[in-house]
């Protein structure tokens, strides 16, 4: 399915093809079609590219890991903001699909794509995780101790009524401390927060 002209999310995120240009002043990730997941329709893409741009630091060089990165959206997105950016996916297609996406945004030298979990070396200041509600509770340690004492933690790809069982599973590893929960539709992102920043 090719993707539509142009996908306006705020703050200031644009997602546009290649070959046209991007507004004055958006943040904009190139996308082409393809294998992987995330072309910026899904509200659970959108809500983990808000909460990038929310929960960012602002005042040094910081690093996100991207784990089930499919097109590579959020780790564009990460480097758009000056991340350097660890993006873990295990399908092959969805890889080089991504490659072609980071290369068409051109941020391709800020990440570094892995088909293992086990290849990440934390800590990162932003984990995202925007992926089924199974794999988010099988990969819990892992995820967890790769944050930074000080980073945040981005869970998505959730309904509603995955919302109890994934709180659970991560509050007792991230200090017992509950998730803020942000909704678009019938789709949930649960985020821990432990600096407090602003766009």
């Amino acid at each position: 399915m090719p993707l539509p002209r142009s996908i306006d999310i705020p703050p200031r995120w644009q997602i546009v093809p290649p070959e046209l240009p991007a507004r004055d002043g958006a943040w904009a990730i190139r996308l082409v079609p393809g294998a992987g997941f995330g072309d910026g329709q899904h509200p659970t893409t959108q809500l983990c590219l808000q909460a990038i741009a929310a929960l960012r630091p602002h005042d040094r060089p910081w690093r996100l890991l991207d784990f089930g990165s499919g097109s590579g959206i959020l780790s564009i997105a990460g480097a758009l903001l000056g991340a350097t950016a660890d993006a873990i996916e295990i399908d092959p297609r969805a890889i080089a699909h991504a490659g072609t996406n980071l290369r068409a945004s051109a941020v391709a030298d800020r990440v570094r794509q892995s088909p293992e979990l086990g290849s990440a070396r934390g800590p990162f200041d932003l984990v995202v995780a925007n992926i089924l509600r199974s794999v988010l509770l099988d990969f819990s340690a892992a995820l967890t101790r790769l944050r930074s004492k000080e980073g945040a933690l981005i869970l998505s790809g959730l309904v509603s009524t995955d919302v109890p069982e994934v709180s659970a599973r991560f509050s007792p590893l991230l200090q017992e401390q509950r998730p803020e929960v942000y909704a678009r539709e019938e789709w949930r992102a649960l985020v821990w927060r432990f600096t407090r920043a602003g766009l």
